[in-house]
């Protein structure tokens, strides 16, 4: 007979009679929780199960299984992408899958034996309606599920019939998935098909040290200066490359029952106290349960079972893998039981939870409900997004998707970045990483460049992008005045001219609404009047028609000073030292709006103040006027090396404006900086922080305190930070980056194919030998593979 004998949904009957609810569950990434979010997890764990109604069982079963990375659902519309999906294509890891289970054990089955075929039907018919007792358990369970569920950190989903069904299959094939197998029980291991199991158990209160918690420090990741916190079980979960099973099975028993059972036992123990040191220990155990029973009245006893369940298709390797389970529980203070004979084969097919009814007294420890939880797995691996940019996972390198644009806004309301990092810890590089595939996802990218780091990148799109170098004496071909229809003037053309002329004249903070209308109505006057749409044509129609404009306009040197208005802009028309950077009478601008990548390399102007606030002054307008002319469209603005456009105050000021502007746009904004202190502390800095919700930061071996303490990163946050790792030699290098989204945060690695490490490289011999190919081949696709070929051959 199948295991099962009637499913609905998550509800099923199995063959035995015991009515079982299946959820699927979604656990927290591995190395997101910090100390008290252990503690917060445990606490909910407890409060959803204390009232569940005596002789419940609930069973969580966690399976970790090794498996092949499936890259086949990676991007791959690029050169790089491709790459990048070969790279990883078939990597090994090992999957998890969590399920928890509520088990009714059927009503009138009496004592069980143990062993118990589960392939025997031992119901005799499906009830037409559940009795009373089973109805309150399973509004029960609801209940609990739903407080869960709300705790917002782990979510359990109802396990469909199918999924039910397929578990099923899965586990009495013995995980097997090329074929359907015998299940052999004869020989000193349980067997399917090539695989034998075997397992290790906490079966008696014997089996425990001094004390459980609900985590404890990680050894990998701690250090002298911090703490970095995992599970007090974890060490059976990911890290155990093998695989195995984890069950956690809790009976919730009568109170009253028990404490009348202890009263008892200690009584028996007393007795015989001197007769051995086992039994005083044993005493000073059960005592102390039993003054918890009486002291706490949310205090809920229990029989519980753990067992790491593990198998291999080579017999010698499972005592390797027995070997190092116990090591681990020696690591816990705890001693496992080893079952042999009849009694492995038990444990084995009781783990099924349909079955975990049948688990007698001699498979149990009993403890209190908050110890027992204390022996439960809170976390799995990393989980993808359904987009994003791609990083890797911390346990495995396995390619992550996060979406860091959150086109919902589930996790962000404004999806501006920042990314920090010294001086040689990879800051271009992942800034590459981001762009280049925000890039291939279509979103247009406006990069403001001081330091040359994009180039190489945007030369593998050679039909879209685009590279605006300044050269000292020569023009950009950007005219914001140039209009080709005076008749399409609009309001906002008036405002953002104003605005932008303001800024030129280095008033803009000290602008008042009478200065404000008085330039609008000579731009309006301006484009009524002039032929000449320049900066040149405005300068020269209110010089030469100054008196009438001002007796036409009613404009007095109160409400505007019209002379120091010309005296200013002298500097930018004629002769001027800058006039050169609008010598364009057309717009050229255009030619921006053809392209979707556009890097901005302003080298030669970083120290200069006044030309690069002109610059940037020149490029907003460009920005404006063609690649947010269509708000739909998602964009994206870049400004490398801030720190250098960060010297001068009205840099800062015009970087504002931006960041005010992109919230009427489909777009984001990011900076990358060596230090935070980098940015001042002052209202505008502070502004531009506070509309930047998606963090990266690099290694930073001067520490963390200041990045922590501007941008109110948790205390989990900085023990993140501080347990960052790389790994720049040997067959996988990577660098680990912090990466926090909104509330959000983890760990993340960057391992790339060597086709992409060579497009990102932006200094040293590779950086040079790629250009040096490049230039013979004239393409840059061309250039890294027979980059990374010579690679190749000598490593």
């Amino acid at each position: 007979m199948h295991p099962l004998m009637a499913l609905e949904g998550n509800q099923v009957f199995a063959a035995n009679g015991n009515l079982i609810l299946g959820y699927q569950v979604e656990l927290p990434e591995v190395y997101s929780l910090s100390e008290s979010d252990f503690e917060a997890l445990h606490q909910s764990w407890f409060q959803a199960f204390k009232s569940l109604p005596s002789g419940s069982i609930v069973h969580k079963q966690d399976v970790y299984q090794k498996a092949n990375f499936d890259a086949s659902g990676l991007p791959s519309t690029s050169f790089l992408a491709k790459a990048t999906q070969a790279y990883f294509q078939g990597r090994e890891h090992i999957s998890h899958r969590s399920y928890l289970f509520f088990v009714w054990p059927a009503a009138g089955m009496g004592k069980v034996s143990g062993l118990v075929n589960p392939f025997k039907k031992v119901a005799s018919q499906i009830p037409e309606e559940l009795d009373r007792n089973a109805q309150q358990f399973v509004s029960a369970v609801l209940d609990a599920v739903a407080f869960v569920n709300n705790s917002r950190k782990v979510t359990l989903s109802p396990l469909a019939s199918d999924d039910f069904l397929e578990y099923t299959d899965s586990f009495f094939n013995g995980f097997c998935t090329d074929a359907d197998v015998d299940l052999l029980l004869n020989g000193t291991y349980p067997q399917a098909g090539d695989h034998y199991f075997d397992l290790l158990a906490i079966n008696s209160e014997r089996c425990f040290g001094e004390s459980v918690a609900t985590s404890r420090l990680n050894p990998d990741f701690t250090s002298d200066d911090f703490q970095f916190h995992q599970g007090f079980i974890d060490g059976f979960g990911l890290t155990l490359n093998e695989n195995h099973l984890v069950n956690q099975v809790l009976f919730l028993d009568d109170k009253h029952r028990w404490r009348k059972l202890l009263e008892k036992k200690v009584e028996e123990l007393k007795k015989s106290v001197n007769f051995g040191s086992q039994n005083k220990l044993i005493l000073g155990k059960v005592q102390r349960i039993l003054d918890q029973i009486n002291a706490d009245d949310s205090s809920r006893i229990i029989r519980g079972h753990l067992n790491i369940m593990f198998w291999d298709s080579d017999l010698e390797r499972l005592s390797e893998i027995a070997s190092q389970v116990k090591t681990e529980f020696r690591e816990l203070d705890m001693v496992p039981y080893a079952p042999r004979g009849e009694k492995r084969k038990h444990l084995f097919l009781n783990s099924f939870p349909a079955y975990s009814s049948n688990l007698t007294d001699g498979d149990v420890y009993v403890t209190d409900l908050k110890h027992g939880l204390c022996l439960w797995i809170n976390h799995t691996g990393y989980r993808s997004d359904a987009s994003g940019v791609l990083f890797n996972d911390r346990a495995f390198n396995l390619p992550v998707l996060k979406d860091v644009w959150d086109e919902g806004k589930k996790r962000i309301k404004a999806r501006n970045f920042a990314i920090f990092a010294p001086t040689g810890e990879g800051k271009s590089f992942l800034a590459n990483n981001i762009l280049r595939q925000f890039f291939e996802m279509g979103v247009r990218l406006v990069i403001i460049d001081l330091g040359g780091s994009y180039t190489k990148f945007a030369q593998l799109y050679p039909e879209d992008y685009l590279v605006l170098r300044y050269e000292y004496g020569k023009s950009l071909g950007i005219n914001p005045f140039f209009l080709e229809n005076p008749e399409t003037l609009t309001p906002d053309h008036l405002e953002d001219l104003a605005v932008f002329l303001f800024e030129l004249m280095g008033s803009s903070q000290n602008l008042d609404k009478s200065a404000s209308v008085a330039m609008k109505k000579l731009l309006n006057c301006f484009y009524r009047r002039a032929t000449n749409f320049s900066l040149q044509g405005f300068y020269d129609f209110v010089s030469q028609n100054r008196q009438a404009l001002l007796r036409e306009l009613e404009l007095s040197k109160e409400l505007f000073d019209l002379k120091n208005f010309l005296h200013l802009l002298s500097e930018y028309v004629g002769n001027g030292l800058y006039s050169f950077l609008f010598q364009s009478e057309t717009d050229q601008s255009y030619r921006l709006e053809e392209k979707r990548l556009i890097v901005f390399e302003l080298d030669e102007v970083r120290d200069h103040k006044e030309l690069l606030s002109v610059m940037l002054k020149l490029i907003k307008t460009a920005v404006q006027r063609s690649i947010w002319r269509n708000r739909s469209e998602k964009g994206m603005i870049l400004f490398d090396e801030f720190a250098k456009q960060l010297k001068f105050p009205n840099v800062l000021e015009s970087v504002e404006f931006y960041y005010q502007a992109i919230r009427k746009q489909e777009g984001a904004i990011g900076i990358i900086l060596q230090s935070i202190n980098q940015l001042p502390e002052q209202a505008t800095a502070s502004s531009i922080l506070e509309n930047t919700q998606v963090i990266y930061s690099l290694h930073n071996e001067k520490g963390y305190t200041d990045l922590a303490r501007r941008l109110q990163l948790s205390t989990h946050d900085t023990m993140l930070l501080k347990s960052i790792r790389n790994r720049l030699s040997g067959a996988r290098p990577y660098t680990e980056v912090f990466i926090k989204i909104g509330k959000e945060s983890n760990i993340f690695r960057l391992e790339v194919p060597p086709e992409v490490y060579a497009a990102y490289v932006t200094d040293g011999a590779d950086h040079e030998r790629l250009m040096v190919l490049f230039e013979q081949s004239g393409s840059m696709e061309s250039a890294i593979k027979t980059f990374v070929q010579h690679k190749n051959k000598t490593s």
